[in-house]
């Protein structure tokens, strides 16, 4: 105690101060919408699709044109001074996607309690505040609901405000806990699902505050099965897509609405994504209980998002044992690479979308784990650069004497018990290749003592497993990534 009061005392005579955190924004003054012009139709933001071309019609009244569908549900909150800050940006965005994209929407306005849990019905759901809140027990009920349909919650901190954040991010792993909260790297197809989207510019006030952490945007969010459910941007968008030049810690307008599509075009096209046959298939093993001698099999738990594709194992698993009638269990178990249970499990998978690091202790028990017979297959859910990098980087750590070799050709993995010569991929990994839609497979290994110890694919393959919709996966279709898959387990087990 005496020291901490010297040092305190230190400081005040030499004039010394702790910085202090800067003073987020004030909210913008209450405003009235604006009035609707000949092309929309209500207070919030309707924008109409153009007429449709004539037609002879018997009747003498005019038809109207059809009503666009509702894309975006903007949330009424109990305390309008909160909610009703920036009343014009979704007429804003919708007006900027529909003069850039050509597409056309309206919004709504509904309290959470009031959402449809079909997100046919409200698409995307959008909270924009400055103040803390929470969320009722019920509201969490109906919004979890709402998100495994395939609904998208989009979060917005008005004026980069730090209360409304850290309840955005408190909300959101109330309504996903299963799930990890993340950063979205600029590999994620956020950013480029319709423009393409790398360093972004901010407002000056957040550029003089000096809260800029970099010139990328920090966008948070938390998958369903490699779907991002929910989004939560750290720093304000909403008086972007109004171009209100109220000081905010946010983006400057034309980064804000390019974002603001981005995301509207990414759940959009995401929203039918969690539909696969996985999920709607139950593996159970004979007689409720694992069969003897059955593979078993250890998901790695990494400190990255690593639960990818729930059911994408136990369909794989499935399939091996109709093709060769090995014994499975689709208990898989989810283990740690620290933890002395990965020595009773002969295989490991690993997969995740974006950046991981190891621990030492992680490091060394992996090593071990290989070194004494352990196979483990690894994969780039979706394919994303992010993960790739991080793998090759952490796998140098754990056998730096053995490099990752391409396999060849005529290797085993790709022949037996399937013949592969040639790989069928997904549309996304298609266009990334020059618009092949058949390309030679690609899978890496490392060999230790004559065996295979690590296979690992930089593309994706549970999303084939799964049979899933994944519009933006860069991986393999469903045949292919079936093919490949049996044939890796069938080497593994001969190691």
């Amino acid at each position: 105690m005496r020291k901490l009061f010297l040092i305190l005392a230190a400081s005040t005579l030499f004039g010394i101060r702790a910085k202090a955190d800067p003073q987020a924004p004030e909210p913008p003054p209450l405003e009235k919408p604006k009035p609707k012009s000949a092309n929309v139709s209500s207070a919030e933001t309707m924008i109409t699709l153009p007429p449709p071309p004539a037609t002879p019609i018997k009747r003498q009244e005019k038809k109207n044109p059809p009503k666009p569908p509702a894309l975006i549900t903007k949330i009424r909150s109990e305390d309008p001074e909160d909610w009703t800050r920036s009343p014009n940006d979704l007429r804003g965005l919708l007006e900027s996607m529909s003069a850039e994209m050509g597409v056309n929407f309206t919004s709504q306005v509904k309290p959470f309690r009031k959402v449809s849990p079909n997100p046919e019905d409200n698409p995307v759901l959008y909270r924009s505040g400055y103040k803390t809140f929470e969320l009722s027990t019920d509201e969490i009920s109906l919004l979890r609901q709402y998100l495994h349909n395939g609904g998208t919650i989009v979060f917005n901190s008005l004026v980069g405000n730090p209360n409304a954040y850290e309840s955005a991010k408190r909300a959101a792993q109330l309504l996903l806990p299963e799930g990890q909260l993340y950063r979205l790297r600029t590999d994620h197809p956020l950013f480029s699902s319709y423009f393409q989207i790398g360093e972004v510019k901010f407002r000056d006030r957040m550029v003089r505050d000096g809260v800029v952490v970099d010139n990328y945007p920090f966008i948070e969010g938390i998958d369903i099965d490699n779907r991002t459910a929910i989004i939560i941007s750290r720093w304000d968008f909403a008086l972007g897509w109004s171009k209100n030049a109220h000081e905010s810690w946010g983006y400057a307008d034309e980064d804000a609405r390019r974002l603001g599509a981005n995301i509207m075009a990414y759940a959009t096209a995401m929203k039918k994504s969690g539909q696969s046959v996985g999920q709607s298939v139950v593996l159970e093993n004979a007689s409720g209980s694992k069969p003897a001698g059955a593979v078993r099999i250890g998901q790695v738990k990494h400190n990255g998002p690593w639960k990818t594709r729930e059911t994408a194992l136990p369909m794989l698993l499935g399939e091996l044992n109709k093709v060769t009638g090995t014994q499975v269990s689709f208990e898989i178990k989810q283990v740690t690479l620290d933890d002395p249970a990965i020595f009773e499990l002969p295989f490991l998978y690993l997969s995740g979308t974006t950046d991981f690091t190891l621990s030492p202790e992680e490091i060394a028990n992996l090593k071990r784990y290989l070194g004494n017979g352990g196979v483990l297959l690894a994969e780039a859910s979706e394919g994303r650069d992010s993960f790739d990098k991080a793998f090759r980087r952490e796998i140098a750590k754990v056998l730096p004497q053995s490099p990752l070799q391409p396999f060849k050709p005529g290797s085993p993995v790709f022949n037996s018990p399937r013949q592969i010569t040639s790989a069928r991929v997904r549309p996304a990994l298609a266009a990334a290749r020059g618009n092949q839609v058949e390309i030679a497979p690609e899978l890496l290994g490392i060999e230790l003592d004559g065996g295979v110890a690590v296979v690992y694919s930089p593309y994706d393959l549970g999303a084939g497993w799964e049979k899933a919709l994944a519009p933006y996966a860069l991986g393999y279709e469903p045949s292919t990534a079936t093919d490949l898959g049996i044939n890796i387990f069938c080497q593994a087990l001969t190691r």
